[in-house]
């Protein structure tokens, strides 16, 4: 999967003319439309950890089905178990990296909102985050 990493113009650098209304409110365009990507890059980050999740899922289930049965193994068997074993530890290490993702992402975020409403107050204007 890809990562995308989005990040507004500096409010500074917009601003050819000292705090020009149609230059702010175009700023905040684009900020509210860089973090619907962002919303949306999650979702489907999200999706991904549910695909994972599944796919571990299936992966035990046939694990156990294999380690169940009585009889005397295999090479073969034993070598389709382990593989199976490799498959869910990469599985678990993929998901442990999107997780890992995921919280970076949030918490760059929150600073990323904090960064936007101290512009907002700074400049004047009143916040009312819905």
């Amino acid at each position: 999967f890809f990562l995308f990493i989005l990040q507004e113009p500096p409010l500074p650098q917009l601003m050819g003319k000292k705090d020009d209304p149609k230059l702010m409110q175009e700023w905040f365009k684009l900020v509210q439309e860089k973090n619907a990507l962002v919303r949306y890059e999650s979702e489907l980050m999200i999706a991904r950890e549910l695909e994972l999740e599944d796919r571990q899922s299936r992966l035990q289930q046939e694990l156990r089905e294999r380690m169940a049965v009585e009889h005397l193994k295999t090479e073969k068997e034993l070598a389709q178990e382990k593989q199976i074993l490799n498959e869910m530890l990469e599985v678990v290490e993929q998901r442990d990296a999107l997780v890992a993702l995921l919280d970076e992402q949030r918490l760059r975020e929150k600073e990323e909102d904090k960064d936007l409403e101290a512009v907002v107050l700074s400049k004047g204007f009143s916040l009312n985050w819905a």
